[in-house]
């Protein structure tokens, strides 16, 4: 499991210094972040409080983040920076698992 998530965010960070040097694939960078931010378990919480949701999503983004910042500039990170909030933000959509009256 932990190889999986470890390669599910390298495929992330490496698909996101594409992007943001080239400015092509950023819907295979998307999908690949969202795939890892899947992965991480971030978008289950406790009543599917959103909050904690979007904030477990921005921490793992962050992660990607990180893991990219010695191959960026600042300008570059601080476009990668702000595209994966965006994409962080963007919540998945989520099912009511309460009884309907």
């Amino acid at each position: 499991m932990e190889q999986d998530l470890s390669a599910l965010k390298e495929s992330a960070v490496s698909s996101s210094v594409h992007w943001v040097k080239t400015g092509f694939g950023y819907f295979t960078m998307r999908d690949k972040v969202n795939d890892y931010l899947e992965a991480t378990g971030v978008n289950r919480a406790i009543s599917d409080d959103q909050e904690a949701i979007r904030y477990g999503r921005e921490a793992a983004a962050l992660s990607i983040n990180i893991d990219a910042i010695h191959l960026l500039n600042k300008a570059e990170e601080q476009k990668l920076n702000e595209e994966l909030m965006r994409i962080a933000d963007d919540l998945p959509q989520t099912q009511s698992r309460g009884f309907h009256r």
